[in-house]
């Protein structure tokens, strides 16, 4: 597997966040557009890219892979929950906001903004199909544990089951799953307003990012010592623990490099949504998100060719 494809990707990202930073540096777009902007991404956007990948005829012995993958990926964020926090300690990182954007941005790569173009790519339709399936267990704990990191961690138990069961990323595997099984196409124009949508989803999120960086100077992202170990947590050290771990494990050879191109995917601008969302001060997730994206152009091909060899 060779390096153009997935630094042609991220070339295109950096594309996009510049047009959020010209924007609001012309005032196009100020600070203030940013919630309706995420929250766009999150309840229309995100769910249109799922139900879109399940468009298509019912296999059975695709679902069942499937679930397999299902239960791959909820392990593995297990693992790594367990993993950032033991790395990103109190004891490490004393300020509390930089070890909460420091765990989220180790947990939680940009698998849906960057990896599932990239599975495309790469793999074609299957590889789209078993990105979006990662998504999915993202999903369960992005609204979870992830949002929990931001200062929500003693609410109900009844709470915490609506916010699995009722987030736009959940609700829309209830509604895209129904249809993939019952080889249900959503008519036009529906389908073609579906489309649109989803077809947002990379852009909209990275001009979102970069109208974030456009506030601060960009020189500022090289000189925090932080910033760099959250982007060798995310970007060397997870990618080479699952080249290991996924090559132990007998499922499909699409299916593990989907998972793989998910889980080396870069910091995800989630982090930066949710910090937008929940008034935190985004500077130190927009670096640590940047440089991460910025080096993910060396150490995403090389993870993908070092797996490609191991595996054979």
């Amino acid at each position: 597997m060779g390096f153009t494809v997935p630094v042609t990707q991220v070339a295109i990202m950096f594309g996009l966040m510049a047009v959020g930073w010209v924007a609001y540096r012309l005032k196009w777009l100020r600070t203030e557009a940013l919630h309706g902007l995420t929250n766009l991404l999150l309840f229309l956007v995100s769910p249109a890219v799922t139900i879109l990948a399940f468009q298509r005829p019912f296999d059975l012995a695709r679902l069942r892979s499937i679930g397999v993958v299902f239960v791959v990926d909820l392990i593995a964020f297990a693992i790594t929950i367990a993993l950032a926090k033991a790395l990103m300690n109190r004891r490490l990182v004393p300020d509390p906001a930089m070890r909460v954007a420091l765990q989220f941005g180790t947990v939680y790569s940009n698998a849906g903004f960057i990896g599932i173009p990239l599975a495309q790519a790469l793999l074609g339709s299957d590889g789209v199909f078993y990105a979006v399936t990662y998504v999915a267990a993202y999903t369960v704990y992005v609204w979870t544990h992830g949002i929990s990191l931001f200062g929500h961690e003693h609410v109900r138990p009844s709470m915490k089951v609506r916010r699995v069961l009722l987030n736009p990323g959940i609700i829309s595997i209830l509604i895209a799953l129904p249809l993939y099984v019952f080889s249900i196409h959503i008519p036009s124009p529906a389908s073609d307003v579906v489309g649109y949508l989803a077809a947002m989803n990379t852009p909209l999120s990275m001009i979102v990012v970069g109208v974030n960086l456009a506030t601060f100077s960009l020189r500022t992202i090289f000189s925090e010592k932080l910033v760099w170990l959250g982007v060798a947590a995310r970007n060397v050290l997870i990618p080479a623990l699952f080249i290991l771990l996924l090559g132990l494990l007998p499922i499909d050879p699409v299916a593990r490099m989907a998972i793989l191109i998910s889980i080396s995917t870069p910091v995800g601008a989630m982090l930066v949504i949710f910090s937008v969302r929940q008034d935190h001060k985004t500077e130190f997730a927009t670096k640590l998100l940047c440089l991460s994206t910025l080096l993910c152009v060396v150490t995403l091909p090389l993870t993908l060719v070092v797996a490609g060899r191991l595996w054979g």
